[in-house]
């Protein structure tokens, strides 16, 4: 049985919460109950394990919820691991608290009077909504220069193509190359004027917000032509350069904390729209860094094989753990070898190939992660946009300007592998 929810509450409203518990039981859907063992504070990282587990966090909200330390952290780790927070409201919590920022408005249920028909629907369709819908791949190495960009447009044109897989980019890298490589300067103007980019989405106040409901219009088609057979979507939620406001000390905490929730309420919304919600990274460990990370179901580190590869992967994985407050697990984390075969350098440095491919797979931690299909060094994978951009932004990639078997098929068996990997059938 998937475990579908968490459920956060004091024995104070366990009257609430055991209608919660029941609603829930009766469809199907498993749950996890706080356990005083987990709640110690020296078993932090277990809880957050307990947390992550889940596929959202059902509060029970009241007043001693709102003063519960137990149950703030049990909603920050729901934060830091992309969990989305369902209120169930025993009474109106009082303002000003820690569960003003926690509560998601458009997913909150009244209980006050207990858990009627409607309001014990609406819940249940809450939480089965939590965990349907597609997964959310983070592109990402703390090390620069390692083509994770490029990689990002050249795989994931290759699973939509080959496998007709819907896919949405979301470019929280404030040099927004992503967006670049697909779209021209003008289109990129004209969004940003019409607050059609990321910022509009990290932003809680005018001018420049958008609302909620207003985020559904944010992907760009792509893929206008409809290339091959391929019915499924290929968008983009376009990348802004006043992004690097959320990189410097240039917004305040409450910001921040506005921001990370709008931003995870955004990806929500497209997990029921794609297959694939691939999020390019920038490479450095910042606010935007934990966006990120906080709302992958996966990430995937490109590795150029060289001599400091793995010391790259450690700093990523203590990112991850520091964010997220637990150790990460195999299954949510691929290591992508990237520019193999490249002959020039293999003189100089002897087979570094063979050797990085070594050291990562030693690793305790990265040897199971290490993907089976490598990208091969090539031309036609490079880190700049194209000259001349066709009226067909997916035109640009290498599976449509490479004439190169090998490439396509490293490309298209990588892919496949993420996707798996990601819990993908």
């Amino acid at each position: 049985m998937t475990t579908a929810a968490y459920i956060a509450y004091e024995p104070e409203d366990a009257e609430t919460a055991g209608a919660v518990i029941a609603a829930l039981q009766a469809e199907g859907l498993g749950i996890v109950q706080p356990l005083a063992e987990l709640r110690r504070p020296e078993a932090a990282a277990q809880l957050a394990g307990a947390v992550a587990e889940a596929r959202c966090l059902v509060l029970v909200v009241s007043s001693v919820a709102a003063r519960s330390e137990n149950m703030r952290r049990e909603a920050a780790f729901a934060l830091a691991n992309g969990r989305p927070i369902i209120s169930v409201l025993a009474e109106a919590p009082p303002p000003d608290t820690w569960l003003s920022h926690a509560i998601d408005p458009q997913n909150v249920f009244e209980a006050t009077n207990g858990l009627a028909p409607p309001q014990r629907a609406g819940l249940i369709s809450a939480v089965r909504a939590s965990t349907a819908g597609g997964r959310v791949i983070a592109m990402l190495n703390i090390k620069g220069g390692v083509g994770k960009t490029i990689l990002s447009a050249n795989l994931f044109a290759a699973a939509h193509l080959i496998d007709n897989r819907s896919v949405v980019f979301v470019d929280i890298d404030p040099q927004h190359n992503l967006t670049q490589y697909f779209i021209p300067p003008e289109e990129r103007h004209q969004l940003r004027n019409q607050n059609r980019t990321l910022y509009a989405v990290l932003q809680s106040r005018p001018p420049h917000a958008i609302s909620r409901e207003q985020f559904n219009a944010l992907p760009v088609a792509l893929n206008r032509g409809r290339i091959g057979q391929s019915k499924a979507a290929f968008d983009m939620v376009a990348g802004d350069e006043r992004l690097f406001e959320y990189t410097l000390d240039m917004r305040s905490a409450q910001d921040r904390s506005e921001a990370l929730v709008r931003f995870q309420a955004l990806i929500s919304q497209l997990r029921n729209r794609y297959q694939a919600v691939v999020i390019d990274v920038n490479p450095c460990a910042t606010f935007l860094t934990r966006c990120a990370i906080s709302a992958a179901d996966h990430i995937v580190a490109p590795v150029r094989p060289e001599k400091y590869s793995l010391t790259g992967l450690n700093m990523l994985e203590h990112v991850v753990r520091e964010i997220r407050c637990r150790s990460l697990r195999p299954d949510e984390f691929s290591v992508l070898l990237n520019g193999v075969g490249d002959r020039t350098r293999a003189r100089v440095l002897g087979d570094v190939d063979a050797m990085t491919r070594s050291e990562i797979q030693a690793a305790p931690f990265f040897g199971s992660a290490l993907l089976p299909h490598a990208i091969p060094y090539s031309g036609a994978l490079r880190a700049t946009p194209a000259d001349r951009y066709a009226p067909n932004p997916i035109n640009v990639t290498a599976l449509m300007r490479e004439r190169q078997r090998d490439v396509k098929d490293s490309l298209t068996a990588a892919a496949a592998d993420i996707l798996r990997r990601a819990g993908l059938p």
